[in-house]
């Protein structure tokens, strides 16, 4: 797998071109502005705070090519995953949304972009050879309520998508906290920095900036959130009976789970008491065993990580030890164990796990 890195320090101009694609969705607005989609609580008036208590509007805004494509009946999800939702950038943006409590916002176009990439290529280089700004679908609804700004792009021609100048330059950004996250190929950051700085000249732009390599993307959750953390933000504790219990064999592991609706579906199952699963093994990297129901799915494209816990097809519960990209949904990872211990935990063949809640 390809190293990930965040940036401490500006980049210099690349010498590969690079493009990352993003996710999302694909339907049109004909409102001029809209409210951003909000974190869920918001009637007792909770923004998300820092390590030091301090309360700051956080308001998570990002471009994305699958947000701003029509995709094609024949779009190949294993040679375009950018295109097909969700994807890099969206995923980032989400992450960041967890961590932070902040409200999302997709910057999208009026004239979706070509869904194939050399044609979506070609495009985004004449724009930025005319110097454009595409037209926008819709605008954030009172920006001037946030403070502080996450700004996700992928990197096109050396740089960022037209549209995001777009976005910056409609809106006033002065004395607002920016942080940038970006997915990219081997070109790096390019002049993306430099490009969004000159666009927002009044605004505070920090030099801790997240960065990975768009195939990392979808597996790069803990390092974004890590970033987070690292700038002073952390999300809620998790509340009691979000803490699941593995028993195999002799060895107990607790898992934290998911904040979404299988994973609190799961929990409602064991409420009535502990399930006991009969697992196989496939592959030598998962144990699969059946939850004799279906629980509700919320699939995502997902790289999976040795100690992740998936639901499979609504009604199989599957516990990775190596990796695999699919679409699949969360349901929680299991705490402080490495792919070595999971495995020797695990043992090869078939095994008998069983699941409780955590009192």
């Amino acid at each position: 797998m390809m190293k990930k890195r965040w940036m401490a320090t500006l980049l210099a101009s690349a010498l590969i071109v690079s493009l990352a694609g993003c996710s999302g969705r694909t339907e049109e607005s004909t409102d001029e502005s809209r409210p951003v989609q909000m974190q869920e609580d918001t009637e007792n008036g909770n923004e998300s705070q820092n390590t030091a208590e301090t309360q700051r509007k956080v308001l998570i805004a990002y471009f994305s090519w699958a947000d701003n494509a029509i995709l094609e009946e024949d779009v190949d999800a294993t040679t375009s995953p950018s295109v097909i939702p969700p994807g890099n950038v969206q995923q980032l943006a989400g992450w960041v949304q967890e961590e932070t409590g902040g409200d999302l916002f997709s910057i999208r176009v009026t004239d979706p972009y070509p869904s194939d990439w050399d044609e979506c290529l070609e495009r985004a280089n004449d724009e930025r050879a005319e110097d454009e700004r595409p037209e926008l679908v819709e605008n954030v609804e009172n920006l001037d309520q946030y403070d502080t700004v996450f700004l996700g792009y992928p990197n096109w021609w050396y740089g960022v998508p037209m549209a995001l100048l777009s976005f910056l330059e409609e809106n006033d950004f002065a004395g607002k906290q920016i942080y940038l996250f970006c997915s990219h190929g081997t070109g790096g950051l390019a002049d993306s920095v430099e490009i969004i700085t000159d666009a927002v000249p009044d605004a505070e732009i920090s030099d801790q900036i997240f960065d990975c390599y768009e195939e990392d993307a979808a597996s790069s959750r803990e390092e974004i959130v890590r970033w987070v953390q690292e700038l002073g933000y952390k999300a809620d504790s998790k509340e009691d009976g979000d803490t699941l219990n593995l028993q195999i064999g002799d060895a107990t592991l607790t898992a934290t789970l998911e904040d979404n609706s299988s994973a609190q579906a799961l929990k409602e199952m064991l409420a009535d008491g502990p399930v006991t699963l009969n697992m196989q093994d496939y592959e030598n990297m998962e144990k699969v065993g059946s939850l004799g129901q279906s629980l509700p799915t919320n699939d995502e494209q997902i790289t999976t990580e040795a100690g992740d816990l998936i639901l499979y097809q609504g009604n199989s519960f599957v516990i990775y030890y190596a990796p695999n990209s699919w679409n699949f949904t969360r349901l929680g990872k299991i705490n402080d164990v490495n792919e070595e211990e999971l495995r020797a935990i695990l043992g090869e063949g078939d095994v008998t796990v069983s699941l409780s809640l955590a009192e």
